[in-house]
């Protein structure tokens, strides 16, 4: 199953810097694998209710764009995609979490009042100066394109979230709420270190943005972190996105595209840990069965959680909300760490998970074993076998 999925989309991310020279791409090929048949149940149902939430997006954000005959523009009823959705999943066996009516009806309310207005998304940073004070000053080193404040009601809206101040974006083509730069890593910072753990985000060579797996220390002794194969290259350096003043701080040492994984050999200017930004991974590996709930951190996403379809030696798919961006986060069942983040099921990435309002309209998640990475390290030898988690 692993080696049938070549053609499914991975979600590594371009930076902001690079995503104008990374838009004539050809797209990725088809995929060419058969999907077992309650799996293409789900894809079929949630393709189209994906379908269904992008023309009410395109709709909200663009009043005048043509609607159905006697549908009004503008209006997006969250909860009944996520009704459909629940629906769609159950249909086949696998039941998801309830609507929350409280947060449906204040985004929906908000999402009519930001119509109303012709509310338009912001592609400006907007810099207060409790932003620049967590950076060091201008005129050394520039803000990161990476990290961008929103105010405007759209990117409330499409974040779920109508209520809050600001809201932020770190990955092109995300509306979510993106994980902020915790305590811990800033700390780190002012020692003039990078703090690496489950979760962290991290710039790949001069073009990608990633999310770490997980991070410990080999049997040498080597300070090591996992992320996605697709993310880099041997030889590409590595470096924190949540201090990347400190500059590069390590180096992927080896890659296995069969597998999807990358192993990077950490330097002295970083820092380790099993617990960052409130994910802790306690164990590695260890087995999942259809219907358990797996939660990942990544980058672009945040924090997400959604049903298991099917799980073998190699692979796990699931309804878990991921996009470009946070391919290598860490798939956890509890604080076992039990896959890392690897692409969709389908080569079209405008069907990924973009706003929690899509509730589980979107396709499936895959994300690799952790068994099998560990056992293909520990085969393989050199930096990363007898991988230990951090202390």
């Amino acid at each position: 199953m692993a080696t049938a999925l070549t053609g499914a989309v991975t979600l590594a991310a371009p930076t902001a810097l690079a995503v104008e020279a990374t838009a004539t791409e050809p797209a990725a090929p088809a995929a060419s694998f058969a999907l077992p048949p309650e799996l293409a149940a789900v894809v079929t149902t949630v393709t189209d209710q994906v379908e269904q939430v992008r023309t009410q997006i395109t709709e909200l954000i663009n009043p005048q764009h043509p609607t159905e005959p006697g549908q009004p523009a503008g209006q997006l009823s969250s909860a009944e995609v996520v009704d459909q959705a629940r629906s769609d999943l159950a249909a086949v066996g696998f039941q998801a979490p309830p609507v929350d009516a409280a947060v449906t009806d204040a985004v929906d309310q908000a999402a009519a009042a930001a119509a109303g207005a012709g509310a338009r998304y912001n592609d400006q940073v907007e810099i207060t100066q409790d932003i620049r004070d967590r950076f060091v000053e201008e005129e050394v080193v520039p803000l990161d394109p990476n990290y961008r404040w929103h105010m405007d009601p759209v990117a409330k809206v499409m974040a779920g979230k109508p209520q809050a101040e600001f809201i932020l974006h770190r990955v092109p083509g995300s509306w979510f709420d993106a994980p902020r730069i915790p305590e811990e890593s800033m700390e780190a910072q002012n020692r003039d270190q990078s703090l690496f753990g489950p979760g962290t985000p991290v710039y790949v060579g001069d073009s990608a943005m990633c999310t770490l797996g997980v991070v410990g220390t080999d049997s040498q002794g080597r300070k090591v972190g996992l992320t996605a194969g697709h993310c880099g290259q041997p030889g590409d350096i590595v470096a924190s996105a949540d201090s990347w003043q400190v500059g590069p701080a390590g180096t992927v040492v080896a890659t296995n595209q069969l597998h999807d994984y990358s192993v990077i050999e950490f330097g002295s200017n970083a820092e380790i840990t099993r617990t960052y930004n409130g994910v802790t991974v306690n164990q590695v590996g260890g087995p999942v069965a259809p219907g358990d709930m797996l939660c990942k951190q990544g980058v672009a996403t945040g924090n997400t959680c959604g049903p298991t379809l099917t799980a073998d030696e190699a692979l796990q798919i699931s309804q878990t909300c991921a996009m470009v961006g946070d391919s290598g986060g860490p798939v956890l069942h509890g604080d076992r760490m039990v896959g890392m983040i690897s692409g969709g099921v389908l080569p079209n990435q405008d069907l990924s998970c973009r706003t929690p309002l899509q509730g589980y309209a979107f396709m499936p998640t895959v994300s690799t074993s952790m068994d099998n990475v560990v056992r293909d390290m520990d085969a393989r030898g050199g930096v990363g076998a007898g991988f230990r988690l951090a202390d």
